[in-house]
Parts: structure tokens; C-alpha cells; sequence
């Protein structure tokens, strides 16, 4: 992945990925040991189901489903190099260019609704682009939407930052470094990179779910997942190794994790809701 690019766009500001097209084969490989899509399939019992899949990068998700016989997935996302790449690519896969806040979609289009880690890098938070989520989803239907955790081990290492002295700008003038612009909302969310360009929100079990239910969903079920990918940024980079979009965890890192994985919420990387339009 090259990294990401922050960029404005409908008078809206959000962290936009910028793909790398060589990824797509290791990307669409993933899918099949991803947590996430794992738990997804479990709600997917009708291959005939209507599914739109919000912001959906290099599409693998949408990819990895058609290979499954799912027969209406339709993709949406707005990295306009991504989309030009699949519709050239995969024509045979529905995705188009488009904003989540603006979709072109008519209201209750869709059985089931996707979006992976997208909502939390919408500068004015979730709630508009998971209100226009609501909007399309047929009543009765799911959405499955997964945002960043704000975990317990996020909330330790947050309450001891002030142990890192390379981050007072008052030693920074001492040592002659450029100072650092912390970000700051109203909106009472974690954000990270504390310092520097705005990337994402981090939320609280509880934020998240009263976001969902303040959009108008009903919350079927609330998990903490991604806990190796917790286990790689929260502890150690040494001890879980991450290559071609695949996570290799030592024996020491594996039983760490599966002990740690005892207390909910500490080290998960991310927090998947469930959730039905009545």
C-alpha cells in the first residue's frame, strides 16, 4: 500500500487511500483468514441478497464475494485511480466512483451493508456517513461496520504519553526541532496521529455503539476483533511480522495474544458492530 493521502472533496474533508494495484492479488488472498469477512459470511445465507460494500478500496471484498457466488455486490468508493483499475481490470465486478455522504443509490436499495474501517476517517466524524448507510439499507436489513477501537491498552499508553518528553514543544525549541501541531475536535473522539496531519477517530465501545443507535440502527451485535493486528501496533512489530498483507505471529506473540484476548476490549485493533435497520 502506498500509504494514504488526505485530500478535500465535497466540501468535506477525509483520509483517502492511495492503493498500490500490485497489492491486489495479496489483498484478495487475505480474505480468506480475515476475521471480519469470516463474521460477515455468517450473516450472508442468500446468494440472491442485494449487498453494497461502502468504500471499498481495491475492491477485494467485492471481488472475494463474487468469487463466492454472491450475484448482487455492488462496490463504491472514492479513489478515483482504484475504480478505474477494477472497471478495467474486473468489468465483470459492479463498482463505482463515489462519495459515501452522496451516494447515488435510491433509499432501501440493499439487503446488507458493509463498510470496513471507512466511517472513522470523515474529519466531522461517523454520524453522516453512517446516516447515509442507514438511508440505503432495505428495513429489516444488516449492516456490518468495523472502526478502530479506542481499547484499554490504547487508554494506558494515551494517560502515560506525558512520559514522552520528544513530544513538549519546550524541549523541541531546546534542541532546535520543528514543534508539533496537535490536532484538536469538538467531537470527543481519540484522534490519531495525536500530532500532525488528521488520519482517524478512535472510539470507546460505548462511543460507537451510541453513534450506531443515534443513526437509527439496533445493535444485534457488538465484538472486538483484529486482535493480532492490535498485538502488531499496541505491543510489538518484532514479535508479529506483517508482509504481503499477512500476519506472521511468533509462538511467545501467539500466546500473549490469546491470553490478553481474555479480557475484552484490551488490545483489539478493531471493533466490529452488527447492526439491523428496523
Amino acid at each position: 500500500m502506498k500509504g494514504y493521502m488526505q485530500i478535500e472533496y465535497m466540501k468535506k474533508s477525509s483520509t483517502v487511500f492511495g492503493w498500490d494495484n500490485n497489492d491486489f492479488q495479496a489483498l484478495l488472498k487475505s480474505c480468506k483468514n480475515d476475521e471480519a469477512i469470516k463474521i460477515t459470511l455468517e450473516y450472508l445465507n442468500n446468494k440472491n441478497i442485494k449487498i453494497l460494500e461502502a468504500g471499498c478500496g481495491l475492491g477485494r471484498v467485492v471481488k472475494y464475494l463474487n468469487d463466492l457466488g454472491y450475484k448482487n455486490v455492488s462496490g463504491i468508493e472514492i479513489n478515483k485511480d482504484s475504480v478505474n483499475f477494477l472497471n478495467n481490470n474486473y468489468p465483470e465486478l459492479n463498482i463505482i466512483y463515489g462519495d459515501i455522504l452522496d451516494l447515488k443509490y435510491k433509499d432501501n436499495s440493499f439487503d446488507v451493508v458493509l463498510s470496513y474501517g471507512v466511517v472513522e476517517h470523515f474529519y466531522d466524524g461517523p454520524d453522516k456517513p453512517l446516516k447515509s448507510l442507514y438511508n440505503v439499507l432495505c428495513s429489516g436489513g444488516i449492516a456490518i461496520i468495523t472502526v478502530p477501537s479506542f481499547n484499554k491498552l490504547r487508554k494506558i499508553k494515551y494517560y502515560l504519553r506525558f512520559l514522552d518528553f520528544r513530544k513538549y514543544n519546550f524541549i523541541r525549541r531546546i534542541f532546535k526541532k520543528n514543534l508539533l501541531n496537535k490536532n484538536k475536535s469538538n467531537l470527543g473522539y481519540f484522534i490519531e496521529p495525536e500530532y500532525g496531519k488528521f488520519f482517524e477517530y478512535r472510539f470507546t465501545k460505548k462511543q460507537f455503539e451510541d453513534i450506531c443507535k443515534n443513526a437509527g440502527f439496533e445493535i444485534v451485535k457488538s465484538l472486538p476483533i483484529a486482535h493480532v493486528d492490535g498485538f502488531y501496533h499496541e505491543v510489538s512489530k518484532n514479535l508479529v511480522k506483517f508482509n504481503n498483507w499477512e500476519f506472521k505471529i511468533s509462538i511467545v506473540s501467539n500466546f500473549l495474544n490469546n491470553f490478553f484476548k481474555k479480557i475484552p476490549f484490551f488490545h483489539n485493533h478493531m471493533h466490529m458492530c452488527i447492526l439491523k435497520k428496523n
